[in-house]
């Protein structure tokens, strides 16, 4: 199946037409396979979304290391309970102990 082109002119200054040829240049691709996919690529992410990626990443950066922080506190109590030597009380331990 042939597909038919029409051919499309657009006037560029001469530095944008070397600003082009070598931006595609360094993608491996022509000038006109470059405006094309530029052109055909839709828009560019806003700036509120891009923060809005960013808001999630953090946040889930910072609640990662919460978990961590909490880890290690735990950890280091346990290791306090072993060396001491005291005993585990039973929950029915505690209520009685609590006088509940």
């Amino acid at each position: 199946m042939a597909t038919t082109t029409h051919p499309t002119s657009i006037r560029l200054s001469p530095a944008e037409k070397k600003r082009i040829a070598a931006l595609a240049r360094q993608r491996g691709l022509s000038p006109a396979a470059y405006i094309k996919r530029a052109a055909l690529a839709g828009p560019a992410p806003s700036d509120i979304s891009r923060l809005a990626r960013l808001e999630k990443a953090t946040a889930s950066i910072l609640e990662a290391v919460e978990d961590e922080l909490d880890a290690r506190v735990a950890d280091a109590a346990w290791e306090r309970h072993i060396k001491s030597g005291s005993k585990l009380l039973k929950p029915e331990e505690v209520w009685r102990e609590l006088g509940v």
